[in-house]
């Protein structure tokens, strides 16, 4: 045997050990277009996005046709489809303090808590005061509705209480659990726009439990997102109506979210 022919062969043999070894060539990125994007940094929807998937993280994102498209990229048609990043669930040791009335909440921030969980049931009103100080303190409020499900007078007045601190600009959150979808459709009762909770469930909640990699869909975060079958903006239901997911840049099988 030549030695040009032996060089050849331990090449190519070397080759498939590599390949066995998952030491082929990477993956290429995964571009998702087409689809409408709910952007939770600005609470906006994005009209056909472009979304460039790299290992366990977004690369780019963007619209049609502003954002290149790299080659050898694995093109996936979403145009229909709806993306949000996925629900963030708080970690049980960042659970925040709960609260029920003005007096309870006056005294979680004169203790200097940055989160907490509740909305005052105690009046129809909110005090003014009280509200442009959780502002000023920058502190996250997850109004927690699922709590007052089983008592019908402060369910209504929780929600009506939500309202307006959102009105106020108070930063609200909502945990991605398994309550989520159900804290959904009281928000929605409540007046609060399809956008607008999706950013308390997924950047908001991020910001309420310190996790900085993940939230929204963004470079140099974590992969994560949902793909919808329907348009949330015209039925928030259609949040725990999930296609596709993805975790970490992979495509995993759709959580049940409620009556997905």
């Amino acid at each position: 045997m030549t030695s040009r022919l032996w060089c050849a062969l331990l090449s190519v043999g070397f080759g498939l050990i590599c390949a066995s070894c998952g030491g082929g060539t990477p993956e290429g990125p995964k571009v998702l277009i087409g689809a409408t994007l709910f952007d939770a940094s600005t609470g906006a929807a994005v009209e056909r996005a472009v979304v460039i998937v790299e290992r366990e993280t977004f690369k780019a994102v963007g619209d049609q046709p502003t954002l290149p498209i790299p080659p050898g990229s694995e093109k996936i048609d979403l145009t229909g489809r709806f993306l949000i990043p996925t629900p963030v669930l708080i970690p049980r040791e960042a659970d925040p303090p709960q609260f029920k009335s003005q007096e309870q909440l006056r005294a979680l921030l004169e203790r200097g808590e940055r989160v907490v969980k509740g909305t005052p049931v105690d009046s129809d009103k909110i005090d003014p005061a009280l509200l442009e100080r959780i502002k000023q303190n920058r502190v996250v409020v997850l109004p927690a509705l699922v709590t007052f499900e089983s008592e019908a007078h402060n369910l209504k007045r929780a929600r009506s209480n939500a309202k307006t601190m959102y009105d106020a600009g108070v930063t609200l959150a909502v945990d991605g659990d398994h309550a989520a979808h159900r804290e959904w459709k009281f928000l929605s009762e409540a007046g609060l726009s399809t956008e607008a909770i999706v950013q308390a469930t997924t950047a908001h909640a991020a910001e309420a439990g310190a996790l900085r990699d993940r939230g929204r869909i963004a470079t140099g975060l974590r992969a994560d997102l949902y793909v919808l079958k329907c348009d949330p903006r015209a039925d928030v239901s259609c949040l725990v109506k999930v296609e596709r997911a993805m975790v970490r840049g992979s495509w995993v099988a759709p959580p049940a979210l409620g009556e997905n």
